[in-house]
Protein backbone atom coordinates (compact mmCIF):
# COMPACT_ATOMS: atom_id res chain seq x y z
CA UNK A 1 0.00 0.00 0.00
CA UNK A 2 2.80 2.46 0.40
CA UNK A 3 4.45 1.98 -2.70
CA UNK A 4 0.65 2.69 -4.27
CA UNK A 5 0.59 5.85 -1.91
CA UNK A 6 3.85 7.27 -3.23
CA UNK A 7 2.90 6.33 -6.58
CA UNK A 8 -0.10 8.55 -6.42
CA UNK A 9 2.01 11.32 -4.75
CA UNK A 10 4.25 11.52 -7.53
CA UNK A 11 1.84 11.47 -10.08
CA UNK A 12 -0.25 14.16 -8.36
CA UNK A 13 3.18 16.20 -7.42
CA UNK A 14 4.24 15.76 -11.74
CA UNK A 15 0.57 16.99 -12.34
CA UNK A 16 0.53 19.88 -9.73
CA UNK A 17 4.78 20.60 -11.38
CA UNK A 18 3.05 20.65 -15.33
CA UNK A 19 0.57 23.04 -13.95
CA UNK A 20 2.53 25.45 -12.02
CA UNK A 21 4.40 25.63 -15.52
CA UNK A 22 1.81 25.83 -18.14
CA UNK A 23 0.33 28.71 -16.07
CA UNK A 24 4.10 30.66 -16.14
CA UNK A 25 4.74 30.34 -19.64
CA UNK A 26 0.75 31.73 -20.58
CA UNK A 27 2.35 34.56 -18.06
CA UNK A 28 5.28 35.35 -19.57
CA UNK A 29 3.65 34.97 -22.84
CA UNK A 30 0.88 37.05 -22.29
CA UNK A 31 3.96 39.92 -20.95
CA UNK A 32 5.59 39.29 -24.02
CA UNK A 33 5.28 41.95 -26.47
CA UNK A 34 6.63 41.25 -30.14
CA UNK A 35 8.37 44.37 -31.87
CA UNK A 36 7.74 45.66 -35.57
CA UNK A 37 10.22 42.70 -37.53
CA UNK A 38 9.49 39.50 -35.12
CA UNK A 39 6.66 38.33 -36.79
CA UNK A 40 8.20 38.19 -40.24
CA UNK A 41 11.73 36.78 -38.66
CA UNK A 42 9.92 34.14 -36.66
CA UNK A 43 8.41 33.07 -40.37
CA UNK A 44 11.78 33.33 -42.25
CA UNK A 45 13.11 30.92 -39.27
CA UNK A 46 10.27 28.26 -39.48
CA UNK A 47 10.68 28.23 -43.03
CA UNK A 48 14.24 27.52 -43.32
CA UNK A 49 13.81 25.26 -40.49
CA UNK A 50 11.52 22.99 -42.10
CA UNK A 51 11.69 23.69 -45.71
CA UNK A 52 14.74 21.78 -46.31
CA UNK A 53 13.28 19.30 -44.56
CA UNK A 54 9.92 18.43 -46.77
CA UNK A 55 12.49 18.95 -49.73
CA UNK A 56 14.53 16.27 -48.37
CA UNK A 57 11.73 14.30 -48.19
CA UNK A 58 10.25 14.66 -51.22
CA UNK A 59 13.84 13.92 -53.09
CA UNK A 60 14.06 10.99 -51.12
CA UNK A 61 10.31 9.90 -52.33
CA UNK A 62 10.97 11.39 -55.54
CA UNK A 63 14.22 8.93 -55.75
CA UNK A 64 12.50 5.94 -54.36
CA UNK A 65 9.85 6.04 -57.27
CA UNK A 66 12.13 6.46 -59.79
CA UNK A 67 13.78 3.20 -58.46
CA UNK A 68 10.70 1.15 -58.16
CA UNK A 69 9.06 2.37 -61.35
CA UNK A 70 11.75 3.96 -63.40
Amino acid sequence: MKHTDDLNESLKSKKRKAQEETELLNKLRDETDFEKGDYSALIVAALTTILPVVIGILILYYVISMLFFG
